[in-house]
């Protein structure tokens, strides 16, 4: 298939909830960008700070920057609200304008110059590779470090970038919990390249999971571990590990353990593809045995 360069065009799709402290940083990273984005899109979530004030300066500057605005749902949903609103970003970038590439920057990122064009560069050199994203760091002791162990083809959602015919492929983004992780592992099965440029640093200025305590992330992480039927013996290695590598120290990984069990035992709250499940299942006893979770 034969690629036209100049009219390769890449989409990005903001979601935003009071985001007054970092979009205009994230604004500044975006307009500093060797090569600029063909479309920006800003999806506000019913924001009540001057979050809104701060999309309409952009807008009035720029024309390839666009918005929309969501009603206020009334509650805080960590990761499945984030994805709901960027679905319908999609959802609306798809009608609205011929891109080749979409993708996710969150609000409270930070990048160099020149990632757009990495990315747009990275979907040029191979037509195969399907979802494309950056490393994502977090300031831990003065370092910017990735704070978690993660396969080469597993792309987080602060910067995730899909080629179009891809995400028709999978259907888009799935609604609900591990959102993220489905849509990693349906590109996979649909035959699709997914990487993660560890070269590609994106700094995350709000750690992952900040708004929860630790029983609340450990318990969505034992709930999305059975939610996606993650193969059982690469569960237990990663919740042995999180109760010898993560605070607080073997509460944590019991908690992640004791969540993903009772609700496995008891098929809780499945997703409802088992074709992807049986994938899911496949991939883990393979990322298994390669030795990836090194102690």
């Amino acid at each position: 298939m034969n690629i036209n360069k100049k009219h390769f065009s890449i989409g990005i799709v903001t979601p935003v909830k009071n985001e007054e402290d970092t979009l205009q940083n994230l604004a500044n990273c975006i307009l500093s960008q060797t090569r600029l984005p063909d479309h920006w899109l800003i999806v506000d979530d019913g924001s009540s700070d001057t979050t809104p004030s701060i999309i309409n300066s952009l807008k009035k500057k720029y024309n390839w920057i666009t918005s929309i605005s969501l009603p206020d749902r009334g509650y805080y949903s960590r990761g499945e609200g984030s994805y709901s609103t960027a679905a319908k970003g999609f959802k609306y970038m798809l009608a609205s304008f011929d891109v080749q590439v979409l993708g996710i920057f969150d609000a409270d990122i930070s990048f160099e110059k020149t990632t757009i064009e990495r990315i747009r560069d990275a979907f040029l050199k191979s037509n195969k590779l399907g979802i494309y994203g950056g490393e994502i760091v977090e300031l831990i002791d003065g370092k910017w470090i990735t704070p978690m162990i993660l396969p080469k083809d597993f792309v987080r959602g602060a910067c995730k970038f899909f080629r179009r015919q891809c995400y028709e492929d999978i259907g888009g983004i799935k609604l609900g919990k591990s959102s993220n992780v489905i849509s990693n592992m349906e590109a996979l099965m649909y035959g699709w390249e997914v990487k993660r440029d560890s070269t590609l640093l994106i700094k995350h200025l709000r750690s992952g999971g900040s708004r929860d305590n630790y029983v609340q992330r450990y318990t969505k992480g034992g709930v999305e571990a059975a939610y996606i039927g993650s193969d059982s013996l690469l569960t237990l290695v990663r919740g042995v590990r999180k109760m010898i590598k993560s605070k607080p120290y073997f509460l944590g990984g019991l908690i992640f353990l004791g969540t993903y069990f009772n609700k496995a035992f008891l098929r809780r709250d499945q997703y409802s593809n088992p074709k992807l499940l049986k994938f899911i299942q496949k991939r883990h006893r393979q990322i298994l045995w390669e030795g990836f979770y090194r102690w």
